[in-house]
């Protein structure tokens, strides 16, 4: 009898350890390596259409000497500061800087804040590679 309790008990903790890892359906969703299904035509329609926001995550001096167009300048570390995107947290984010390491530590922070769609789209030649072009103020 006390072997059957102590199965039991075993097999309760393996399912409510399952449940604790399993993917709550609310998670953000984020697309890591979107260069082979996204264009930057894409990405700035959607953006004049104010239904995304592009964000660059580099400093103020990196996005004065050249940005992708429409993209709004919000250094990483402004973000890791506390300070967030003027959008709701539903509405699509795309995300580059200069090599891809601060996109993705903005990508992370942004997750953790709530935001739910997020495409990190690496450094400056990741997004030339799908059709951006720099432009300096």
């Amino acid at each position: 009898m006390k072997k059957i309790g102590i199965f039991a008990g075993l097999i309760v903790l393996a399912i409510g350890g399952a449940l604790l890892l399993s993917k709550p359906a609310s998670s953000p969703t984020v697309n890591e390596q979107p260069a082979a299904k996204l264009s930057f035509t894409t990405i700035t329609n959607e953006v004049a259409k104010n239904s995304a926001v592009l964000l660059d995550v580099r400093t103020a001096e990196e996005y004065a000497s050249g940005h992708f167009a429409g993209a709004v300048n919000l250094d990483v570390e402004d973000i890791r500061a506390g300070k967030l995107p003027d959008s709701a947290k539903t509405q699509p984010l795309y995300l580059y800087c200069r090599s891809g390491n601060r996109s993705a530590q903005a990508t992370e922070l942004l997750k953790t804040a709530g935001y739910t769609t997020i495409t990190d789209l690496g450094g400056l030649d990741d997004v030339k590679s799908i059709g951006g072009t720099l432009v300096t103020r």
